[in-house]
């Protein structure tokens, strides 16, 4: 089978000797517009790519020097249908400028110029940029460790996430290695937020909060979950050429799929962004990010951190199993309110699922982007986030000093977390019936 500007060839048939099914064999989707292959002399699958050619040349002339990190390289080389989302091995000396510019949870990260630049396509032409700046992130302990955290990140760039994923180096004076990803301009959305807050409207708040949403989405459609997610976990990068901001999920230390048990019998996080179920002990799920996410719309609507004025210790992970959430800002529109407090809600089978909110986020967005309504529920809408915007000005985003630590992700102990629980809830009691 040939069209006149594809080459769509099918080979035949087959059948699967465990279920009886048969599968028709047929090469990938191939365009004129790709370019020409120059080994297969077939129209490219993606511009200046052909997975058939490209992807096995890729897994050749090169070695870090480790089998495993070796093949986990070779398997996302063979899985990207795109010339500019390979993966690659990065030597070392091809870094430059090398500058640690923060630590998170998992791990120390750095700013770096790679010499060789990121890849580009155009037609049926590859090429590299000049010089690029990047980011660095190491992940100390051990090695399969760190390689489950890159497998994340280049699982969800391959299923969709922003997030540009280039390959993986070594130091050469430690011996550590490092994921080499998109380098984000304007750091985490928690630093945004302390330096740009009244600068911001609902427009570009709604706008962060579709992407951070449409990212968290994927991550659950892939089945797997986060893990750790809040402010600090969120990046944010302004684009050069036209200025938009886009907001990306990182930190995939604790991602896992959502049918795997927890790494550790332990709980790991910046406590107010941990659901109440965990807490006590719950296994984590998909509704445990969906609370998390709905700890960060509080957090874009006030500008200031959860709690951020209150210990983060035991007594504050109690007062969250018993209710606890942080407020919002002065006229924040209530269907956004309503929202958030599903998301946070005690019962995680009442909380929606990312695509929801993801879909909700959108429509109020694109009804604020247009600065128009089409019916009477979009113009309570716009009204509603057009008011919010008039008492930006007079909110006050300044915060207390507050330990650095204080809002990076930790071990958090709290083992015997349910009998406390027990214990508080008896005091409240006697307390109550004493009066």
């Amino acid at each position: 089978m040939q069209s006149k500007d594809s080459k769509l060839k099918v080979y035949g048939l087959t059948q699967d000797t465990a279920t009886n099914k048969y599968i028709l064999i047929f090469d990938f989707e191939r365009h004129l517009t790709n370019g020409e292959c120059v080994n297969c002399n077939r129209y490219n699958t993606s511009p200046a790519w052909c997975q058939t050619c490209d992807s096995q040349k890729t897994i050749q002339g090169w070695t870090s020097g480790s089998e495993d990190v070796d093949d986990c390289i070779k398997k996302f080389q063979l899985k990207a249908t795109e010339y500019t989302d390979v993966i690659e091995w990065i030597p070392f000396n091809r870094l430059d400028n090398v500058r640690k510019i923060g630590k998170r949870g998992f791990g120390s990260v750095f700013s770096a110029t790679w010499l060789d630049g990121k890849r580009i396509a155009s037609g049926g032409s590859k090429s590299r940029t000049p010089s690029y700046i990047v980011a660095l992130k190491t992940l100390p302990g051990l090695q399969k460790n760190f390689l489950r955290e890159f497998k994340n990140y280049a699982e969800f760039r391959l299923v969709g996430s922003n997030l540009e994923v280039y390959g993986l180096t070594q130091n050469t004076t430690n011996n550590e290695y490092l994921m080499v990803l998109q380098y984000a301009n304007k750091g985490s959305l928690h630093k945004f937020l302390s330096s740009n807050f009244r600068k911001l409207n609902w427009k570009n708040k709604l706008k962060q909060l579709v992407d951070i949403s449409r990212n968290l989405s994927i991550v659950h459609k892939a089945k797997y979950v986060h893990g750790d997610l809040h402010s600090g976990n969120i990046l944010q990068h302004q684009c050069v050429n036209n200025g938009n901001l886009k907001s990306y999920i990182a930190d995939l230390g604790l991602s896992r799929k959502n049918d795997e048990s927890n790494l550790e019998d332990s709980i790991y996080g910046v406590l107010p962004y941990v659901a109440p179920e965990v807490l006590n002990q719950r296994p984590y799920t998909i509704a445990a990010d969906i609370y998390s996410f709905g700890i960060i719309m509080t957090e874009m609507s006030t500008g200031r951190p959860p709690h951020y004025d209150i210990e983060y210790n035991e007594a504050l992970a109690i007062q969250i199993c018993n209710g606890l959430r942080p407020g919002f800002a002065k006229g924040t529109p209530e269907c956004y309110i309503q929202l958030a407090n599903k998301c946070m809600d005690d019962n995680p089978s009442n909380r929606p699922n990312a695509f929801y909110i993801y879909n909700k986020l959108s429509k109020w967005y694109k009804v604020v982007n247009r600065n128009a309504s089409k019916d009477k529920n979009e113009l309570a809408i716009f009204k509603a986030f057009q008011s919010a915007d008039t008492i930006i000005p007079t909110l006050s985003a300044e915060l207390p000093t507050c330990p650095k630590d204080k809002l990076t992700s930790k071990l958090l102990n709290f083992k015997n977390l349910s009998q406390t629980i027990g214990e508080y809830l008896d005091l409240l009691y006697l307390v109550f019936n004493n009066r």
